[in-house]
Order: structure tokens, then C-alpha cells, then sequence
């Protein structure tokens, strides 16, 4: 099994804590699904911060001033919405695992624009494999999700 695809195992799994304890402490004890994300990412940060000091590389955690205003761009643009309308989603949701599906799908956005960018500017990007059957995995498996998340094919059988 490759590394990459072993670690989006250990990740997937991993991640499910956090998407049932979002509902479940709006509903228990009313904490904004964003009051949850502000300290759920807090954890995360400290403790990647924390590994690196272990092993020996907490140099890493502060490349060039341009870059780490840039990563901040990025977080501050795209992720505070990204993350933010994901975790208000899983609260309001009917079932917490409705939302990441639908987030799920930007895979498919990824596959596509990454062939892109690797072909338009293989400087800047490294190469791409892909193939049909790998962009028809990512559909069956998104697929799967949206069924197993509680969507329906085009009515009910036998309704």
C-alpha cells in the first residue's frame, strides 16, 4: 500500500471524531459549530507544531515571511470559509455525515484542475497521473457516499 494512500485512511477515519461531537455539543451544551472550529483547529495546530519539535525540525514551522503570509492569505480567504460553512453545515445538517459528503466532492474539482495546472505549468507543478478509471473511482466512491449519506436515485423503488 502506498504512504499516501494509508495516511488518507488513518485520516479518514481520525476526522469522524470531530464531525460527531460538532452536533453533539451545539445540541448538549449550544457551542457554535465555529467556536468549535476555532479551538478543534487550535489542537490541531499545537500538536503538528508540537511533532515537529520532537523530531527535531520546529525550524520548519517558519519558512520566509512571504510564504507564511501567504499560507496565512490562503487560510484567511479560503479556508475560514471553506472550514467555517463545513462545521455550521455538520451542526444544522439532519445527519452529520450529509455535509462531508457534499464537501467530499471537490475531489473531482482537484482531479480536474490539477491535470490542468501539471499540463499548463509543469515548472511550477509536478505531474499528474490519471486516467478514466481513476476519475470514475472518485465518482463511484462520491457516489456511494451521497447513498450511504441518505440521498435516493430518482424516487423510491417500488413508491
Amino acid at each position: 500500500m502506498e504512504v499516501w494512500f494509508s495516511k488518507s485512511i488513518i485520516a479518514t477515519f481520525f476526522v469522524v471524531p470531530a464531525f460527531i461531537a460538532i452536533p453533539f455539543f451545539k445540541t448538549r451544551f449550544g457551542v457554535d459549530p465555529l467556536v468549535f472550529l476555532v479551538w478543534y483547529f487550535t489542537g490541531t495546530a499545537l500538536s503538528i507544531s508540537l511533532y515537529f519539535v520532537v523530531i527535531g525540525k520546529a525550524s520548519m514551522l517558519l519558512p520566509s515571511v512571504n510564504l507564511v503570509l501567504v499560507f496565512v492569505a490562503i487560510g484567511f480567504a479560503f479556508g475560514s470559509i471553506a472550514n467555517g460553512s463545513l462545521f455550521q453545515a455538520v451542526g444544522l445538517a439532519p445527519n452529520p455525515g450529509i455535509p462531508p459528503v457534499i464537501y467530499a466532492t471537490s475531489s473531482i474539482i482537484v482531479f480536474i484542475l490539477s491535470l490542468f495546472l501539471a499540463s499548463k505549468f509543469p515548472a511550477a507543478f509536478k505531474p499528474v497521473s490519471a486516467d478514466l478509471s481513476r476519475l470514475a473511482g472518485i465518482f463511484l466512491v462520491l457516489f456511494g457516499l451521497y447513498l450511504l449519506a441518505g440521498g435516493r436515485l430518482i424516487g423510491r423503488l417500488g413508491a
